[in-house]
């Protein structure tokens, strides 16, 4: 079942195919409601990071594991945004991890948009986006989660 959001639009130039459209991004002052997007394709997952419990989840496995000692609090929560979407979260429809944070893709071409700025007056948009789904990490024994979060922190350089 999707979840209706409504989200602030936001012009974007893509670098790579030259065209000027609008995407949809989390409107400022939300907290704890994120949009994941893929790094590879369009799709994108919503995830309400009070509400589910991988989220609190994952936070405790990161913050005890050896990797994030002496590590302050802003450093652990970039942490887990960063790689919560890889830990937790089913791949997207091109078997690629979803990553909390990251702005959409074109939707002309599906490259990375470099180029953006809100429009002003804010425009929004309602729009329903699925909720991000975790069988494989609930599936995971609890040693593999611990192993699943190291491997994580590991590839991605922490």
């Amino acid at each position: 079942m999707s979840e209706m959001m409504k989200l602030q639009l936001l012009h974007v130039s893509c670098a790579h195919c030259g065209q000027d459209s609008t995407v949809s991004v989390m409107p400022d002052g939300v907290h704890g409601q994120f949009v994941l997007r893929s790094e590879t394709s369009l799709d994108e997952a919503f995830l309400d990071a009070v509400h589910d419990p991988t989220f609190d989840e994952v936070d405790t496995l990161l913050n005890q594991s050896p990797r994030m000692l002496g590590k302050d609090n802003w450093f652990r929560a970039h942490v887990l945004q960063r790689t919560y979407g890889e830990i937790a979260c089913d791949p997207d429809s091109t078997g690629h991890a979803f990553r909390i944070g990251k702005l959409p893709n074109c939707p002309h071409c599906g490259r990375a948009v470099l180029n953006w700025k809100a429009i002003s007056p804010p425009q929004f948009v309602d729009r329903e986006i699925p909720p991000a789904t975790h069988k494989v990490w609930e599936h995971l024994s609890a040693l593999q989660k611990e192993f699943r979060v190291d491997d994580v922190l590991e590839r991605q350089g922490f």
